[in-house]
């Protein structure tokens, strides 16, 4: 990939060099990705949101089939399973690889290239008649799409500058929560109308025009700064090598305190979000509702209403903090401003999973317990908005990796919170389960606390020289 230029006198960006593959772009590269138009920024957040979606959404669109296959491999439950567990270990693993990828070949080839190859993965699963083989294709399928959920967060922090960052990455981080909401509802209707190959063909249909939409819509955003003295130019089996192991050292991300304790804290409410979603059609299918599989998957409607809104208001408020900040220390940029946001939403957490749990134990008015999904929904998206531009500021230039090193936490705790809620739920009831997960959600809380106390402590000595 060509690189951008920037001149010697002035510090600035050149126009960069068009490559073939800009050639099939709609919208033009420009040296400076932040001086795309308003209209143009919008797009491209719609895309890589879009693209955001496709990963969640597709590990969760196999739920309401699940005892189909059960009857239609002869097989058990727990086998069964296994093709959403080892799709959401893909989740955790992959975007580790994709987001150095992507600094090194450019945001679009990365992205267009891993959604055709999700594509062809879903296919080999829609027409296979044998799980182990769905089972390794979901996981291939898993690896593909799940490109942007780091690359896609490394976008807009390339087009947007850090005080209008926070509300894109709350329309970006809604696509990733929205996703497993909705995937019941349409994989429930599929499956009763076409069987349940229909939902895998359906993701492949709706996967590879994604990739189109990106290959047209969406412009390369990646900002390299061209170099004389560059290194010899790497054989084949030295780049193979390189890009093998270049993921290994974004691990070190994970060594900042403030960062390990952000990633740990939000990683526990979403794998409290799988553990919600997992248990929901257990509750809604049993007596006293004996809801049908449509039936349950509207259910989770009230989570994205809460989402939706938790999405726009949580966005806002953390750009605003952030700016106000800006506005009285001359323009300084400090990201754990954002944090402080934090606190309209981490009682909206707990109290909706306590809400919800106890409510569908003792079998209330099925209405009820939706009042506390919503809260739920609510609470999460505005940790997440708040949370999810703080990664991407505290570390400039290389936001995609710590949101990386975010899905790899996050995803491995939803794998493990998928395995364990069936059983927890067999075994404690839906009560106590939730009221597990909600005091793990509320004493991880303390984790922010630190982060804020440690980055002000950081503060102080710098504010005291400047004095």
């Amino acid at each position: 990939m060509s690189e951008t230029q920037f001149t010697e006198t002035t510090g600035m960006c050149t126009s960069p060099t068009r490559t073939w593959f800009d050639r099939f772009c709609l919208v033009q590269r420009l040296a400076d990705p932040k001086t795309h138009s308003p209209w143009q920024k919008h797009a491209i957040t719609m895309v890589v949101t879009t693209m955001a979606f496709t990963a969640p959404f597709a590990s969760c669109i196999l739920f309401p089939s699940f005892t189909t296959l059960v009857d239609y491999f002869h097989t058990t439950e727990t086998k069964v399973a296994l093709t959403t567990t080892v799709f959401l270990l893909g989740l955790a693993v992959a975007p580790l690889w994709w987001s150095t990828l992507s600094q090194e070949y450019g945001r679009r080839p990365v992205l267009v290239f891993s959604f055709l190859l999700s594509t062809v993965a879903v296919i080999v699963c829609a027409v296979s008649n044998s799980l182990p083989l769905i089972i390794v294709f979901r996981l291939i399928e898993a690896l593909g799409c799940s490109s942007a959920q780091s690359v896609g967060a490394g976008v807009i922090s390339d087009i947007y500058i850090s005080t209008e960052r926070g509300s894109a990455l709350g329309w970006f981080y809604l696509g990733t929560l929205i996703g497993p909401l909705i995937a019941p509802i349409i994989g429930g209707a599929l499956q009763i109308w076409l069987g349940w190959r229909s939902p895998l063909y359906f993701m492949a249909i709706f996967t590879f025009i994604t990739a189109i939409l990106t290959m047209l819509c969406l412009p390369e955003t990646l900002i390299k700064a061209s170099t004389e003295d560059q290194e010899e130019k790497l054989q084949w089996h030295q780049t193979a090598k390189r890009d093998l192991l270049a993921p290994l050292p974004k691990l070190k991300f994970l060594l900042v305190p403030s960062i390990s304790l952000t990633i740990a804290y939000v990683s526990i409410c979403f794998a409290s979000l799988y553990c919600f979603n997992t248990t929901l059609p257990y509750a809604y299918a049993a007596p006293p509702y004996n809801f049908s599989a449509i039936e349950t998957g509207l259910c989770y409607i009230s989570n994205c209403l809460g989402y939706a809104i938790g999405s726009v208001v949580g966005g806002k408020l953390s750009d605003a903090k952030l700016l106000k900040y800006q506005e009285t220390h001359g323009g300084e940029i400090r990201p754990v401003e954002r944090i402080r946001t934090v606190w309209y939403g981490v009682g909206f957490v707990p109290a909706g999973l306590i809400i919800y749990g106890w409510l569908v134990e003792k079998q209330v008015f099925w209405v009820a317990p939706l009042v506390g999904a919503f809260l739920f929904g609510l609470g999460l998206m505005l940790v997440t908005s708040t949370i999810m531009p703080f990664l991407v500021d505290i570390k400039p230039g290389v936001g995609a990796s710590v949101v990386a090193d975010l899905n790899l936490v996050r995803n491995v705790l939803a794998a493990i919170g998928t395995v364990l809620s069936p059983i927890a739920v067999t075994n404690i009831g839906f009560g106590w389960w939730m009221t597990i997960m909600a005091l793990l959600c509320s004493l991880a809380v303390f984790l922010i606390v630190i982060v804020i106390w440690k980055e002000g402590a950081e503060k102080k000595p710098d504010s005291e020289s400047v004095v």
